[in-house]
């Protein structure tokens, strides 16, 4: 009985949402409305200390300002790995998980980074104590199709870690299967604000962003021809995603995922500041078919022949 319904489930699966078993394809959604989910581990700067105030507003005003800038010498403040929980589509069905034999059984995991903090203010409350707001500029990401699941416990550290070229082990070996940018303009007024962040004294907090996709394997599926963007933001620009992120170390099992050194000690740049889930909403526009751009033509070319006589 169970054979049977798994073969069922698996049936309607590639009938509705067209999986293929190939190594470069862990699934193909069709048009309609997506949401990822994704668990994350992240690095990122948050010593903006405990005093109300607008600590920064550039790029370098905040590098001065922040107490533990997220690397030595790099103005990468927010960066990390994430895998996808699953794909959802718009009534809630799973047609992503990860491992499933269903969807070949592969991974999709990934790497984020290159935002740059360019603003930071401090609010204080006599009940909840003070909380960090940033803003930030920049950005890319990028996913990977892997046989194998991700290894948070290598920790962040530079040598495991690289900022600049966003690579880390297990992950970005595999088949690039989508690529992009934060998407510029998320704050109104501010056209190059592309992360907006708030946290509290615990590191518990929430973020958005819009995405953009630039690349990768399923860049067609996401974006196919006559596609339209999904999202406006508050400066009149069009983004193909929408991002929000929680965030928190609360339980402190975050900071223990780090590269222990065989003196038994932890260094501070290997640890991952933060564990978070994230939601990435965003809609594939449903492209007419060839018969009907036909018939539609045809409609159009009536149309026109009708003008013509009712004007002769």
């Amino acid at each position: 009985m169970l054979k049977s319904k798994l073969a069922s489930i698996a049936a309607a699966a590639a009938l509705s949402f067209g999986v293929m078993g190939s190594a470069h394809s862990a699934v193909v959604i069709n048009a309609g409305n997506y949401k990822i989910t994704l668990d994350n581990f992240d690095l990122g700067t948050n010593g903006y200390g405990t005093a109300a105030g607008v600590k920064c507003t550039t790029v370098d005003e905040c590098d001065a300002a922040a107490a533990n800038p997220a690397l030595s010498g790099s103005s990468y403040d927010t960066m990390g790995i994430f895998n996808v929980a699953r794909i959802e589509d718009k009534n809630g069905n799973t047609i992503f998980s990860p491992g499933n034999p269903i969807y070949g059984g592969k991974y999709l995991t990934g790497v984020f980074g290159g935002l740059t903090d360019s603003y930071a203010e401090v609010t204080c409350s006599p009940v909840t104590g003070c909380s960090t707001t940033t803003l930030s500029t920049g950005g890319v990401w990028a996913l990977y199709e892997n046989n194998s699941e991700w290894d948070a416990t290598q920790g962040s550290g530079v040598g495991v870690w690289d900022p600049a070229s966003l690579t880390y082990p297990g992950i970005t070996g595999g088949t690039l299967w989508l690529e992009g940018v934060f998407g510029k303009g998320l704050i109104e007024n501010q056209p190059d604000s592309t992360y907006y962040s708030n946290f509290g004294p615990t590191l518990s907090g929430t973020g958005t962003a819009y995405l953009d996709i630039t690349g990768g394997d399923a860049f067609d599926m996401f974006k196919p021809a006559g596609y339209t963007p999904a999202f406006t933001d508050d400066n009149g620009g069009e983004h193909d995603m929408y991002l929000t992120t929680s965030f928190d170390d609360r339980s402190g099992s975050a900071s223990n995922l780090c590269t222990v050194p065989a003196t038994g000690t932890v260094p501070a740049s290997g640890c991952w500041t933060v564990k978070s889930t994230t939601q990435i909403t965003g809609v594939i526009s449903e492209v007419p078919e060839p018969g009907t751009m036909a018939l539609a033509g045809l409609a159009l070319l009536g149309a026109g022949l009708a003008s013509r006589r009712r004007k002769s």
